[in-house]
């Protein structure tokens, strides 16, 4: 029963994770970097909100496209899919170094009182391990051009790469 626990809360996280979400850093003249999660674009507004809490609610940021100097975005959603894999990899790492503890001196492994040591510095390791490896942001070159044209390529890096999308840009280059 456990183990069908684990799996089901195992599988919601990850299904939680994949819905396309971006956080995006905007430059302007006024302040040096504003980061949010994208919302809309369109040929004049960049929108972006703040992630709300229970004391606070979320904020919208409006940006002319006149005013931005560079953009930076990371998909988020695969951010926290590397982390739960790294989260995996440092239950799995403790828990095979604690089997074989327990298999070559017998008694209790690395549970016990060194649990409450050991478990969080793999679990810290594994989670930014995984963290790190996802972290990856993608600059929009953006100097020099009008506001339309920044709308557009802004929009072509948040598309997501379908199959569909690969086949139709093979059709165009034969």
């Amino acid at each position: 029963m456990k183990k069908i626990i684990c799996t089901i809360i195992t599988v919601l996280l990850c299904f939680g994770s994949f819905a396309q979400r971006y956080e995006v850093w905007v430059r302007t003249p006024e302040n040096n970097r504003i980061k949010g999660n994208y919302a809309f674009s369109n040929d004049s507004v960049l929108m972006l909100y703040s992630n709300p809490s229970l004391l606070f609610p979320s904020k919208d940021k409006y940006f002319s496209w006149d005013d931005v100097n560079s953009l930076k975005i990371r998909n988020k959603s695969i951010n926290q899919l590397g982390q739960l894999v790294g989260i995996g990899a440092g239950i799995l790492a403790w828990t095979l170094i604690d089997k074989s503890i327990k298999d070559t001196e017998g008694g209790w492994g690395l549970g016990g009182i060194y649990a409450t040591i050991t478990v969080p510095v793999f679990l810290g390791t594994g989670t930014l391990i995984g963290h790190l490896a996802t972290n990856k942001k993608k600059k929009i070159p953006i100097n020099g051009l009008n506001s339309q044209t920044k709308n557009e390529l802004l929009k072509s890096k948040l598309k997501r790469k379908t199959r569909e999308n690969q086949n139709n840009k093979q059709n165009v280059k034969q």
